[in-house]
């Protein structure tokens, strides 16, 4: 008798990703692009292969030796432009700098700062010259950081006088500050220290991990399902959540 064996899923989910890439890419023909050279392509991937398997700011040193200081990369779906000389990096930051305004879009940075609601990675347009002139005008005025002088003070104080309690034993620099920098930046906001830090510090860190490196979601944007796929998407909002109720908790609380 006959057997017909299931075809994998993965299978079929790899078919599927080969055809929507090749249907973006022959649709992407017809546009034409001035764009500076780069190093040669592989399908599907681009220039990925030379630099995950190695210190990417190395390959980056190497490739912009051969291929000269403006370059471009292809990193899955995202083309990238790689600059490095300064007197490059100067005329793009100064000349050029309405037109590269934007952020690149990135899964978790849109995940933890609320859909890229915040100023930081907000898309240039009207709503973000509103934050920044919110910003500017009652976070960052000088009046408001005078304001909180004292604060910033007595933190420095407790920072250094819990390394010099720590004379002669290792200590985690790196935490320490972090820890003072949460405090600064807690009281600035609330009026108080955080409540649960080193549970709040610890989700911070584990965030970073996440959104650090190439990610498939980061690489393919256009393939929404792959941060369920990869379990990216449900990992950073399990995170969200928890800093949420910590930061709740603080400024709801007592």
């Amino acid at each position: 008798m006959l057997q017909v064996f299931p075809f994998p899923l993965f299978t079929w989910f790899f078919f599927l990703f080969i055809l929507v890439i090749y249907w973006k890419r022959s649709k992407a023909k017809g546009q034409v692009q001035k764009l500076p050279p780069g190093p040669w392509k592989l399908p599907l991937i681009g220039n990925l292969h030379q630099l995950v398997f190695s210190l990417p700011h190395r390959s980056l040193s190497d490739l912009a030796q051969k291929h000269g200081p403006i370059m471009q990369l292809q990193l899955g779906e995202v083309l990238a432009i790689i600059i490095s000389s300064p007197k490059v990096v100067e005329e793009v930051l100064k000349t050029h700098d309405t037109a590269l305004a934007n952020r690149p879009i990135i899964l978790a940075v849109e995940v933890m700062s609320y859909d890229n609601s915040g100023i930081v990675f907000a898309p240039y347009g009207d709503y973000w010259r509103q934050m920044r002139k919110i910003c500017v005008s009652k976070l960052l005025s000088a009046k408001r950081v005078q304001s909180f002088s004292r604060i910033r003070e007595e933190e420095v104080n407790n920072l250094v006088k819990s390394i010099s309690l720590s004379e002669g034993v290792p200590i985690n620099l790196s935490e320490k500050i972090f820890s003072s920098t949460n405090c600064i930046a807690s009281r600035a906001a609330i009026g108080k220290k955080c409540k649960y830090e080193k549970e709040f510090i610890s989700l911070i860190k584990e965030m970073f991990t996440l959104g650090g490196g190439f990610d498939l979601p980061d690489l393919f944007p256009s393939l929404k399902f792959l941060g369920f796929l990869t379990g990216m998407k449900s990992a950073l909002e399990k995170i969200q959540k928890q800093l949420d109720r910590i930061l709740d908790e603080n400024t709801n609380g007592p």
